[in-house]
């Protein structure tokens, strides 16, 4: 028996059902939406390492696991973004938190035949990088070897299946590791991240043009964004709005501050609802059907949605509505 509750506009609980085979309690995993499902893909327990493959159907709230042959490595902290296809998503690097390694490859999932298929080796082996694709081309920003931090920017052309390290000049982010990039238009947004911790007084935006390949730090008024790392974010693509949860601060303490950052006015914003989910860092924050679900993560003692109970979160952000989701 798996239950969803609902905090409404009124800020009265609903209760909703949800049923399937969930993923395991978790942090270091990746996220993203394809049409109206949800795919869940690796991470690791503190012990384990894993590379399943789950999906949920927002429409049917059912969680099922997908099955495929070959595929990558059990892995955490890896870059995942939808594409390069409509029924596509991508992952690139990644670590094995059991032996301390990191890996180089990229692979693409097609999601209507459940197939995998291995696009490219980087120049690095990395964790902690964030991957968009844009048009035919997937760029791969910073991350970390294990032993140091780059701010180096990779681009993967489909066309030609090869990877080259991209020349930028203007005002580049700092060397970092899990921090999320976001691609509107012709322009890639860098936000937060660290080396380990956030080492800035705030969450500083670098915006990288992508026609002249010219960094540029957003001018931000009265910016009150909380530094962060290992945070989760998404973009609402009719407002324009990035939504930010959670994530460890400067003192490796995970926080539940919960904001969003509008891409057209250039301002940040507090989001205050009645209830918070707990804080947690290395989640996963998800936009899909008009509701943000926040999933899995780590608090620092322990992962969440242990011993068969998921904390499944989501929120209607135009009227700032928590559901919960037991399972």
């Amino acid at each position: 028996m798996c239950s969803r509750y609902i905090l409404n506009q009124h800020r009265e609980w609903l209760h909703l059902n949800t049923f399937g085979d969930r993923p395991c309690a978790r942090s270091g995993q990746s996220s993203v939406v394809v049409r109206d499902k949800i795919y869940v893909f690796g991470g690791c327990d503190g012990v384990v390492d894993y590379n399943d493959l789950h999906c949920f159907d927002t429409v049917m709230h059912e969680w099922s696991v997908m099955h495929s042959e070959g595929g990558p490595t059990p892995r955490a902290a890896f870059g995942m973004c939808a594409g390069p296809g409509a029924e596509d998503f991508t992952i690139a690097c990644g670590s094995n938190t059991q032996y301390m390694s990191a890996y180089s490859y990229g692979w693409s999932y097609d999601t209507r035949r459940r197939k995998w298929t291995e696009l490219f080796e980087s120049p690095k082996a990395l964790y902690g990088v964030s991957i968009c694709w844009h048009g035919h081309i997937l760029l791969m920003y910073a991350g970390t070897t294990g032993s140091e931090y780059c701010n180096h920017l990779y681009a993967f052309d489909l066309r030609i299946a090869g990877v080259v390290k991209v020349s930028t000049s203007g005002s580049c982010p700092s060397r970092r590791y899990k921090h999320e990039s976001v691609i509107v238009d012709d322009c890639m947004y860098i936000l937060g991240g660290g080396s380990f911790a956030p080492t800035e007084s705030c969450m500083y935006i670098n915006q990288l043009n992508l026609r002249s390949l010219v960094w540029q730090q957003v001018k931000v008024q009265n910016d009150t964004s909380t530094p962060r790392t290992a945070f989760s974010c998404c973009v609402d693509p009719e407002t324009l709005k990035v939504w930010v949860f959670g994530g460890f601060d400067a003192d490796n303490t995970r926080i539940q501050a919960f904001q969003n950052y509008d891409l057209t006015s250039n301002e940040w914003k507090v989001v205050q609802t009645v209830c918070s989910p707990d804080a947690r860092a290395f989640h996963s924050v998800i936009y899909a059907q008009g509701s943000l679900y926040l999933m899995l993560g780590a608090n620092g003692k322990r992962k969440l949605m242990m011993f068969g109970n998921i904390e499944f979160e989501a929120l209607h952000p135009r009227c700032k509505c928590w559901q919960r989701t037991h399972i």
